[in-house]
């Protein structure tokens, strides 16, 4: 019994949290038949994943961040000038703890945005975990380096979560399919993120599956650990 009424705590809490963050999505408008709206309307809303079909849109509101840094972590400003010159230009968003990044075609008009990619999530209560709910880039390479402008995008949120206090990144590489899952795992044990453990279906993954929203691998490192090794490969270029 006392099992279950904490289990049910934690929904109510987590439920209540997530409610705001998911309230987090940018007015965007359908230029085509062809064209679909990014928001948390996935099968695993609270998933890190990668998709690579093209999409246009118009554009939302959109602000900027500022950070300092040391010489080994990368300014913002030297990310965007990078992007820049990668022709991708970054929009990054908050709201409360929400983030939200996306990578648009430099060289789209005025009318229309070409949306290359985006990651979001949200700052957990305490302020120690940055935890990344989605990844989704919808271009094959690009970006400038070999990890593609998903390194660029999420650059900007993690310089975003170590600004706001935050030590260790989370996120989980969802298992939909066996093949998909292992190049997931692959992508991002390239970009310097290591295994936590198996989320699955059995009961002890239920506070997991809680928090992430579906099966898959869970996946951490320190901001600051990543963010250096992103850099020297930003550099390298």
């Amino acid at each position: 019994m006392a099992a279950t009424f904490l289990l049910l705590c934690m929904v109510v809490v987590l439920s209540s949290f997530l409610s705001v963050v998911e309230s987090f999505s940018p007015t965007v408008e359908v230029m085509s038949k062809k064209t679909k709206i990014m928001n948390n309307n996935h099968r695993h809303p609270s998933s890190f994943a990668i998709t690579t079909t093209s999409k246009t849109m118009a554009s939302s509101s959109s602000s900027s961040t500022t950070t300092t840094a040391t010489s080994d972590i990368a300014t913002i400003e030297e990310i965007n000038n990078f992007a820049t010159s990668n022709g991708i230009s970054l929009i990054f968003t908050t709201r409360g703890p929400g983030y939200r990044c996306v990578g648009v075609d430099a060289n789209s008009n005025n009318s229309t945005t070409t949306i290359v990619g985006y990651v979001e999530g949200f700052i957990r209560p305490g302020r120690k975990i940055l935890h990344a709910d989605k990844m989704e880039i919808f271009i094959k390479g690009g970006g400038g380096t070999f990890l593609g402008p998903g390194l660029l995008i999420a650059y900007a949120c993690f310089l975003h979560g170590k600004e706001s206090g935050c030590t260790t990144a989370e996120f989980l590489a969802i298992d939909d399919a066996e093949y998909q899952h292992k190049r997931l795992v692959r992508y991002y044990k390239m970009m310097g993120f290591r295994e936590v453990r198996y989320v699955g279906e059995e009961i002890k993954h239920i506070p997991d599956r809680l928090v992430w929203g579906g099966c898959g691998t869970l996946m951490t490192e320190e901001i600051d650990v990543i963010l250096k090794k992103w850099t020297r490969i930003i550099r390298k270029v």
